[in-house]
């Protein structure tokens, strides 16, 4: 592993051979960076050189004086689990190499700072099994939202298993202000990742078979969407009820787009909407339908909507969403409209669709974010009539509403001066992820005052909309019949290499259209792998049997 040397510039030249096979920029920044004059080595009791670093309150060694190798296998001997390992500090490398000898490791992510130090420990210890390990990544000097970046982009939880961080503490200690933003960044993406996956283990095979159900009657759609200029959107909170007669009122003077979860109370008041949009995967959706359709409507829908919601509408214009397959049938067979649904919630995406309608104005309302005075939903919603069948004289319906506020054991109730509300962990997430959206709309997006949380956006503020010409929401021209596509793809993965561990081998080895197939499975996957539970496979096997469960439903549509 060492070279006595100090400084070598062979030991040197070879690591960053190395390093330009996998990381050509890092490998230039460090061969043209000076070696660092905050950093020396001294030999340990077993002999091998330990690198200390200089610091104003005295010098710190970041191994053990006495025995490295020894202290690093200790590290690895303690984690009991695999998976995705973050390192923050890579000192002599130590404490990594034992983990490379595991094949229930699926990537391993190495962070530090200073380019200047790290040239320094590549003179002094040869690196390059680790530096040429397929499922090793060195980030330098990178900052947490790139740090962020790499993660999201790198980590998928359903083949790579659970992620951990480890700490070389003496080496963040010598940077601690750097290693903690990092950190805090860290904690940021993971909570985002584990929400993420959350819904992947719910939804992954229903996107991925809704999809498939929905591709016959996308490919006959042709409902295109003309622009706009002032949009209202309605959600389904209470403080709908209230703000109706202002909708109604003003009606006339914007493109009224209904949630589908409002589109029943705006029809049992008689107003119409002009625009219905649904991005719900689950049958439960229907029930916001029941009440009839107007089939004059457009529905915007989601490819990965429910199939039965699909023949509602003479007037069907579907979008592309981030789900994997969508995104794959988007790039290879048919090319739809984009909309954000990354709020996680439908008044999001409908804010989405107007603005990319190219709406100047944007006016919210029925988005309460909570349940102002212990409310569900307004008045019209599915709810009522639901739980209105299933009220009896002990369980009235003001019970059948109050059992369904409170299965959320998380529920927090708070005092506003409209009176009392109760609000959730997700909702709160929906409201703040709106909000951050806002920022990058080009529409003015203003939320009426309701009996809800209110949203933190400042209406006053006057954008200007780039200048763009106006374009029409609609879908291009498939590129061969649904079932030549399908047929395709089916061949696709069939003909896939069979995985094996370590995967970041086995990707190394495909191409770039063989890992577009792979991640068309990867919300599946996720499935799977909770299926299993704590005796979940490793990620090939993974792999492997959500392949066997794709080609069995694709073998129903050929």
């Amino acid at each position: 592993m060492t070279n006595d040397n100090p400084g070598s510039g062979e030991t040197l030249d070879r690591n960053l051979l190395a390093l330009a096979s996998r990381n050509p920029e890092l490998s230039i920044l460090s061969g043209r960076a000076e070696a660092s004059k905050a950093i020396s080595f001294v030999p340990s009791k077993t002999g091998l050189p330990v690198p200390r670093i200089v610091c104003p309150r005295g010098d710190i060694l970041l191994h053990s004086s006495v025995d490295p190798e020894k202290e690093a296998l200790r590290l690895s001997g303690s984690c009991e689990t695999g998976g995705y390992i973050i390192f923050l500090g890579l000192g002599g490398g130590f404490q990594i190499l034992p983990f490379l000898q595991r094949s229930d490791i699926s990537g391993i992510l190495v962070i530090d700072k200073d380019v200047s130090l790290f040239r320094s420990i590549l003179a002094r210890y040869d690196l390059r099994k680790l530096i040429l390990d397929p499922r090793v990544y060195l980030l330098i000097d990178s900052d947490p939202q790139a740090i962020a970046s790499w993660i999201l982009s790198s980590y998928i939880p359903a083949i790579m298993g659970d992620i951990q961080t480890l700490f070389l503490r003496p080496r963040m200690e010598t940077e601690e202000e750097y290693f903690r933003s990092v950190l805090e960044g860290i904690k940021g993406v993971l909570g985002k990742l584990a929400d993420d996956y959350t819904v992947q283990t719910h939804f992954g095979k229903k996107w991925f078979i809704n999809t498939l159900a929905n591709l016959e009657t996308a490919e006959e759609s042709t409902a295109t969407l003309s622009p706009i200029k002032k949009a209202f959107i309605t959600g389904a909170g209470p403080s709908l009820e209230r703000q109706l007669p202002v909708i109604r009122e003003q009606r006339s003077s914007a493109t009224l787009i209904a949630t589908d979860t409002s589109l029943p109370c705006l029809l049992e008041a008689g107003i119409p909407p002009d625009l219905v949009i649904s991005i719900d995967c689950q049958q439960i959706t229907y029930h916001h339908f029941l009440a009839g359709y107007p089939e004059e409507i457009p529905l915007v829908l989601d490819l990965a909507s429910p199939a039965g919601i699909t023949r509602l509408s003479r007037k069907n214009v579907f979008f592309s969403s981030g789900h994997p397959f969508s995104q794959y049938v988007n790039s290879n067979w048919r090319h739809f409209p984009r909309i954000d649904i990354s709020g996680g919630n439908v008044s999001h995406a409908a804010v989405s669709l107007a603005d990319t309608l190219g709406a100047e104005e944007i006016r919210l309302y029925g988005t309460d974010f909570s349940f102002p005075e212990g409310k569900s939903y307004a008045r019209g919603s599915y709810l009522y009539p639901y739980f209105m069948e299933r009220e009896y004289r002990s369980v009235p319906l003001e019970g059948h509403f109050y059992s369904f506020l409170m299965r959320n054991k998380n529920i927090v109730k708070e005092y506003s001066p409209q009176g009392i509300r109760y609000t959730t962990k997700p909702m709160i997430s929906y409201k703040e992820r709106l909000e951050e959206a806002s920022r990058g709309l080009q529409a003015r997006l203003i939320p009426e005052a309701g009996l809800g949380v209110p949203l933190m956006i400042d209406a006053s503020l006057k954008k200007k909309r780039s200048e763009r010409v106006s374009r029409f929401f609609s879908a291009g021209k498939p590129e061969c019949p649904w079932r030549e596509f399908l047929a395709d793809y089916h061949r696709g993965l069939t003909q896939l290499p069979e995985p094996f561990d370590p995967l970041a081998s086995y990707f190394e080895a495909l191409s770039a259209g063989e890992k577009d197939l792979w991640t068309t499975l990867y919300p599946a996957a996720a499935v799977v792998r909770k299926s299993r539970g704590k005796d979940s496979p490793p990620g090939a096997a993974i792999l492997s049997d959500v392949r066997t469960w794709s080609l069995d439903i694709l073998r129903h549509y050929l």
